[in-house]
């Protein structure tokens, strides 16, 4: 038997580095213990972490904390690379609460209940 601390996910502190802190990355999978594109199924813990905001390394001008909780994703690396090199685009728009646009202008919203497909209607 392990026995783990208690983690509060209100008061994870942000790193300036790329690479994840295993209390980071445990928090991410607490919060989000399923991959974060829309319909995924995956719930193991070996998700990558991905900065929904793209990391800028600090010595290139990027700010200091891109490294914490309310800008992390786990998705598979599929799903990671379909968001990095595709057309799908996701807004982390609250602290486990994504928002995605399809290459074909679908939204989703994917958060702990799962997917939810947004619709728009013209006024």
């Amino acid at each position: 038997m392990t026995v783990k601390p208690v983690i509060d996910l209100a008061n994870q502190a942000p790193v300036d580095g790329y690479e994840v802190p295993d209390r980071l990355r445990e928090a991410m999978h607490l919060r989000s213990p399923v991959d974060v594109f829309p319909y995924a199924t995956n719930t193991t813990r070996t998700k990558q972490a991905d900065h929904s905001d793209p990391y800028m390394d600090p010595g290139d001008g990027g700010p200091p904390g891109q490294t914490r909780l309310d800008n992390l994703a786990p998705m598979v690396t599929f799903h990671h690379r379909i968001k990095t090199h595709g057309r799908w685009q996701v807004r982390h728009v609250f602290n486990g609460v994504f928002v995605w646009r399809s290459p074909h202008g679908r939204l989703f919203l994917v958060d702990s209940t799962g997917t939810h497909r947004i619709t728009t209607t013209a006024a």
